[in-house]
């Protein structure tokens, strides 16, 4: 994993990113004092769950800057970049905080969900959550195949079976892996900011 400035100045970006998202529900916390406390001890597993979407999301936004399409992947300078999320919908409201404040090159950012591939409609980032079906994380990797649309899982094996970016955890931390034969098939340039942060994988078959 690389180390260089640009790979420092994206973990920083992602930082505050994660903070503008994470610090509402901390200032909630924390004025409801002792309560607060009792509900967290109730609900720690469910918090885990918010951090480890909340850095997902604050992902998702990165991949949108460091990713570039093709130009006739976006109508005009002012179309949105649309990040869909395939699936029972686990960011609550995270992805919609980053939609209002941040935009990517210019563009604003849209989100927009579907529980099955049949109401697809074109997206630039298609987020496919782990519980969804075999048959609609398959037709979700047909859907994108050749396609510009970056494919992100978050379940092993992903990025060999046609995906595009896959989270995995280790050493208790979110990292990613990219696919970078799979990119280059889809017309997308990923920058060497993101691929120095990531683990390079190629495809192969089952």
């Amino acid at each position: 994993m690389g180390h260089s400035l640009g790979g420092y100045h994206m973990r920083w970006t992602l930082v505050r990113t994660i903070g503008y998202v994470l610090l509402p529900a901390l200032v909630w916390t924390a004025a409801l004092g002792g309560n607060a406390q009792r509900l967290q001890a109730q609900s720690e597993d469910a918090a885990d769950i918010n951090r480890e979407y909340a850095i997902k999301a604050a992902y998702l936004y990165q991949f949108g800057r460091y990713v570039q399409w093709p130009a006739e992947s976006f109508a005009n300078a002012q179309a949105p970049l649309v990040i869909g999320v395939l699936g029972p919908d686990p960011f609550g409201g995270i992805l919609e905080e980053i939609a209002r404040a941040k935009r990517v090159d210019g563009h604003p950012i849209v989100i927009r969900r579907m529980t099955s591939m049949a109401e697809y409609a074109p997206c630039h980032i298609l987020f496919v959550v782990s519980s969804v079906s075999p048959e609609q994380k398959a037709a979700a990797i047909q859907r994108a195949q050749g396609s510009p649309v970056l494919l992100v899982g978050e379940e092993p094996r992903f990025t060999e079976r046609g995906g595009t970016v896959n989270f995995f955890l280790e050493e208790n931390k979110i990292r990613f892996e990219i696919n970078a034969e799979i990119a280059k098939q889809d017309q997308l340039r990923i920058s060497s900011k993101l691929l120095s942060l990531a683990k390079i994988v190629g495809r192969y078959g089952d």
